[in-house]
């Protein structure tokens, strides 16, 4: 079982965006909660502090909970304050180009780890600090929704050939059907797309230079904006999660923490919670997703966990959310 990202959470527009689109298509998100720790009012938010590997799951929970063509499905329909800022900024670009180059300026507005680039007639996506990359639902979303960004104006727009970073899916129909005609490879070092050359110096039919103006300093705010601080609670639960089976002693997370026993439960105390509570926390997030794994056995999940048997970590979990693992699972 692959163990739990070391990364910080880190502000996502993606995962309460994703939410959106489910409720509107008439998901049981209130499932998704249970199964990922979201707050009641996930869907009303603009942005969500998320752990890293959290955007790719909930998209892949959408996959299958609405079909093979989802990911594909929502990029025409990114719900989120910043998107809604960039379609205005491509809209009023001067040409294809220029319109592909703002959308790549503006790429981290998607995912804060995304770094894209023109190079000639190519639109590459990258993500530096992830050189594995996010996940394969999230890579094809972050390309179709650049893709349909510019054919909301140019709908004739052809595409020569599009690559992703992540292995070849079972289903590519709906990227076939996405990209026409073009070359589709797997595998590579980056992802993106090249426009046929005669294309890239079309005028956008919108073009206009000053709303372009007025919406760029929106976009530079919301590009910079520093993210939400974790709270230190947050930054022990993270520790916690990496360190399973470990971690679950309050003196040897203070050693880590460079700090005594004391003071960490002190400041926990600042922010109303205690070790106990961060810990059962942090141990049900990771239950959580362990459990998504079918091939994932109840005494698997209880030892990735730190406890000493199945009935001790059957009771803790029947404790955190009043059902047993095994009937959690099925629900």
């Amino acid at each position: 079982m692959a163990r739990p990202s070391k990364e910080l959470p880190s502000p996502s527009t993606l995962v309460p965006a994703v939410v959106r689109f489910a409720v509107a298509r008439g998901v049981d998100v209130e499932a998704w909660r249970w199964r990922f720790g979201l707050p009641a009012d996930v869907a009303e938010r603009q942005e969500l502090m998320v752990s890293a590997e959290l955007p790719e799951q909930i998209l892949e929970a959408l996959e299958q909970a609405t079909g093979a063509d989802a990911v594909v499905r929502m990029a025409a329909h990114l719900d989120a304050r910043a998107n809604r800022l960039v379609e205005i900024a491509v809209r009023s670009s001067a040409t294809v180009r220029d319109a592909l180059g703002n959308l790549a300026r503006w790429a981290p507005l998607v995912h804060r780890a995304f770094e894209a680039t023109m190079q000639g007639d190519r639109w590459v996506l990258r993500t530096p600090r992830r050189p594995r990359g996010l996940g394969r639902h999230v890579h094809e979303l972050a390309v179709a929704h650049a893709l349909f960004q510019v054919r909301a104006s140019v709908a004739s727009l052809a595409i020569d050939e599009a690559w992703f970073v992540h292995a070849r899916p079972a289903h590519v129909d709906a990227l076939h059907g996405l990209f026409g005609s073009a070359h589709v490879t797997f595998g590579c070092e980056d992802s993106g797309f090249s426009v046929a050359s005669e294309d890239l110096d079309r005028p956008m039919p919108a073009a206009d230079a000053r709303t372009l103006g007025t919406i760029e300093p929106l976009l530079v705010d919301a590009l910079g904006a520093s993210p939400a601080s974790p709270s230190f609670s947050d930054r022990i639960a993270t520790h916690i999660a990496s360190s399973l089976p470990g971690g679950s002693d309050v003196a040897e997370v203070a050693r880590a923490m460079h700090m005594s026993g004391r003071t960490l439960q002190r400041r926990l105390e600042q922010e109303g919670t205690t070790f106990s509570e961060v810990l059962d926390r942090a141990r049900l997030d990771v239950a959580r997703r362990a459990l998504a794994a079918p091939a994932t056995t109840l005494s698997d999940v209880a030892i990735q966990l730190g406890f000493s048997d199945l009935a001790t970590f059957t009771r803790a979990f029947k404790r955190w959310t009043g059902m047993p693992p095994g009937q959690w699972r099925r629900s």
